[in-house]
């Protein structure tokens, strides 16, 4: 095979080796003039001859091989679109690399539904050293997150800094704004939401204001503050050093959870900053000492301490049940 490829390649290039040869040949016999002048002169133009015929035919084989031609020219065209198609390919990688940002920025927030929502929570409160919340009455924080928190911080010996914004308990027509909302947010006449009144809102409010100082009582290395909003938000966020969690209604209701180190987890971060420092902010500091069974003079002392006296309307009863949520205070989703 490989012989066969050699003579097709000389009989293609027949023409440029026999003058090839003829050069040589007669460049020796010149130099050593054993030819005349006139021979050398007639070599160098049979030489040319070849040359020019060598050069014809190639010519003649192009023009008679339009799809080669046509080839070349597509070819040509080619490489000249070559810097085009390579700043195409630039721009498509550069977005790309923007389309994988933005995704794994989404990846980090995790959407949770039912005990996805109540685990989440849970494994959260296994590490806990802060807890953030801002909300509405923080039922759910004062009847769970606050007992298991500091539980986990007595066994650990570990400090737990705890801060919650809750609605202002003062303003009426804000409670009852917000138990009215979420009351015609239901249809189903047994959900929980059925129940609420305004009065029943501020009975909450104060509950977990004095969960706040029944706890900071009974474990001193327990930091807490509250502060009071005086608007309504219809989303709950509990954030720890590790997640942030933005949920609606409880574990019926899909929710979301925010890794630390995201760009959300950072900007709602501030966000709640921001607004804690606009809310009024209780002096808790100011809380005289509690009993074992704190009674409803106590209990009315304490909140006159904290410049948050309760309302006229409220019985001995009223203080009670205060007393009762804020101790012994039930899961609401269980």
């Amino acid at each position: 095979m490989r012989t066969w490829g050699v003579i097709r390649w000389l009989g293609a290039n027949s023409e440029a080796l026999i003058a090839l040869v003829t050069a040589v040949i007669v460049g020796i016999l010149g130099l050593t003039n054993s030819v005349s002048a006139s021979v050398v002169n007639s070599a160098i133009l049979a030489t040319l001859a070849a040359l020019a015929l060598s050069v014809l035919r190639s010519k003649w084989e192009f023009n008679a091989e339009p799809e080669a031609r046509a080839r070349l020219l597509s070819a040509q065209q080619s490489l000249e679109d070559l810097p085009a198609h390579i700043r195409r390919i630039s721009q498509v990688e550069e977005l790309l690399t923007d389309y994988r940002a933005t995704l794994d920025e989404e990846s980090a927030i995790r959407i949770l539904r039912g005990n996805e929502i109540t685990q989440s929570l849970s494994e959260a409160r296994a590490e806990a050293k802060e807890w953030i919340f801002r909300g509405g009455t923080a039922t759910f924080v004062r009847a769970v997150v606050l007992p298991d928190c500091i539980r986990r911080a007595r066994r650990a010996r570990r400090p737990l800094n705890v801060r919650l914004e809750i609605l202002d308990p003062r303003d009426l027509r804000l409670c009852e704004r917000y138990a009215n909302f979420f009351r015609h947010g239901v249809e189903d006449p047994n959900e929980d939401e059925q129940t609420w009144t305004g009065e029943g809102t501020q009975l909450e409010l104060y509950a977990t204001i004095f969960a706040a100082c029944w706890w900071k009582q009974h474990y001193p290395p327990l930091k807490i503050e509250v502060a009071l909003s005086s608007t309504m938000t219809l989303f709950r966020f509990d954030m720890t050093q590790n997640f942030l969690f933005i949920t609606e209604r409880g574990p019926r209701f899909p929710a979301m959870m925010i890794r630390e180190g995201r760009f959300f987890y950072d900007y709602w971060r501030n966000e709640l900053d921001e607004q804690f420092d606009q809310s009024y902010k209780l002096p808790l500091t100011d809380a005289p000492r509690l009993s074992e069974q704190p009674t409803p003079t106590e209990t009315r002392d304490l909140f006159a301490r904290l410049q948050l006296d309760l309302p006229d309307s409220f019985s001995d009863d009223d203080v009670d049940l205060i007393v009762r949520q804020a101790i012994d205070a039930q899961n609401p989703y269980a």
